[in-house]
């Protein structure tokens, strides 16, 4: 016992010597200075600015080296199908240059027309996509693109489209019918809107003819006012682009 507390030089003094009183305050001394640094450092705005100018650099890299490891998809994969459905303005050209899509899409009026002495709305083709084209006998732009749209009713009339061209006319059925026949209209149907109501409530009465695309749930896609070739190839990309899958 007395060996361990004789006088001695440092070196040979037992370990619990090491701890002495002076040595303890002068690490607590250390260790509030360094608190009082990180809290003072802490309240300056410029310690903050530059943490997250640290973090946003570090995403930045993050994200430029994810990218450029990434698998690029194949070429094959179609990865936007143009649609007339999402308003593609690559469908917008040659003989559907003047196609307006509408914005935003207008559901399609329930207002009665006539076919085969009974009524019928647009309400009744849910489930195909409809060109509605208003057409009168007076009209002769109308006459010259009629023989077009019974060509796209021949090629793609069916369960998914149909062409319901409403003869917007005064003079009566018997009147549109002559004229069909001696157009040698085969696969268009006669409907007839002889008071103007329909054509009216959507904006056709005065600018003949006019044809308006609707979409599978009655949901306006665009109309083109004035003639053209319902038959070109640029008609049928853009019907058959908003046909159901």
């Amino acid at each position: 016992m007395a060996s361990m507390i004789s006088a001695g030089p440092c070196e040979n003094l037992p370990p619990h010597i090491w701890f002495s009183a002076g040595s303890v305050l002068s690490d607590i001394r250390q260790a509030i200075l360094l608190e009082r640094l990180l809290v003072n450092l802490i309240k300056q705005p410029r310690f903050w600015l530059l943490l997250w100018s640290g973090v946003g650099a570090a995403f930045l890299l993050y994200v430029i080296i994810s990218a450029s490891v990434s698998p690029k998809p194949s070429a094959s994969v179609n990865q936007s199908a143009v649609s007339a459905l999402n308003h593609d303005e690559a469908l917008l050209s040659g003989e559907m240059a003047d196609f307006a899509y509408a914005f935003p899409p207008r559901a399609a009026p329930e207002i009665a027309f006539i076919h085969e002495g009974r009524e019928v709305s647009l309400a009744d083709f849910r489930g195909r996509v409809v060109l509605v084209n208003f057409w009168a006998t007076w009209c002769a732009p109308c006459l010259k693109e009629l023989p077009s749209l019974d060509a796209l009713e021949r090629d793609l009339g069916g369960e998914k489209f149909q062409v319901v061209a409403i003869a917007a006319d005064p003079r009566g059925p018997e009147v549109a019918r002559e004229f069909l026949d001696r157009l040698k209209i085969e696969h268009l149907k006669l409907y007839m809107d002889q008071n103007l109501r329909l054509a009216s409530t959507v904006g056709g009465a005065n600018v003949l003819p006019i044809s308006i695309l609707y979409d599978a749930q009655g949901q306006e896609i665009g109309r083109l006012v004035g003639e053209a070739d319902w038959a070109s190839p640029e008609a049928r990309r853009l019907i058959e682009s908003a046909l159901p899958q």
